[in-house]
């Protein structure tokens, strides 16, 4: 699903991977996983990779929650994302949250408030399943990411 510039949601819940690259999909499973649930004020969006260009579609939205695969630390990480100050943007091919949330600020004058939750891959090969292990991670991921929308 694509954002399509539906101005009155709130929160915005980007799934982020590519679902051909197995445990790399888990970003947008959560994703799909939070929007069949219909919760209120809340839009998600899923693509491959963020770019630089989609920081002013998401400066409409109040809240964002990143979801994305990650091959180290622990199996559900939920955090808020901070700026880092004196960041420079040395290739748009690869950008951090980090980067987005200091980009919104020092373009925009706009504190962008986002957390990103990441959930640890096993399996990064071509192939469209989630590991069984991920599978269950992700399950704990939408239970996370739906309590802190239901505040």
């Amino acid at each position: 699903m694509s954002l399509n510039g539906d101005k009155s949601k709130d929160i915005l819940v980007i799934g982020i991977g590519n679902p051909l690259r197995c445990d790399d999909g888990v970003g947008p499973y959560v994703a799909e996983c939070i929007e069949a649930k219909g919760l209120n004020a809340v839009k998600v969006w899923i693509t491959q990779q963020l770019q630089v260009e989609d920081l002013e579609r998401m400066l409409e939205f109040e809240r964002i929650i990143l979801v994305d695969a990650s091959m180290s630390g622990p199996h559900v990480d939920f955090r808020q994302v901070q700026g880092v100050k004196g960041q420079t943007l040395s290739s748009s091919h690869h950008l951090s949250a980090e980067t987005f949330v200091t980009l919104a600020l020092s373009i925009y004058r706009k504190n962008m408030h986002m957390h990103l939750c990441s959930i640890r891959g096993n399996h990064f090969e071509v192939g469209d399943k989630l590991s069984p292990q991920v599978l269950a991670c992700a399950q704990e991921a939408v239970e996370l990411i739906c309590r802190s929308i239901k505040g």
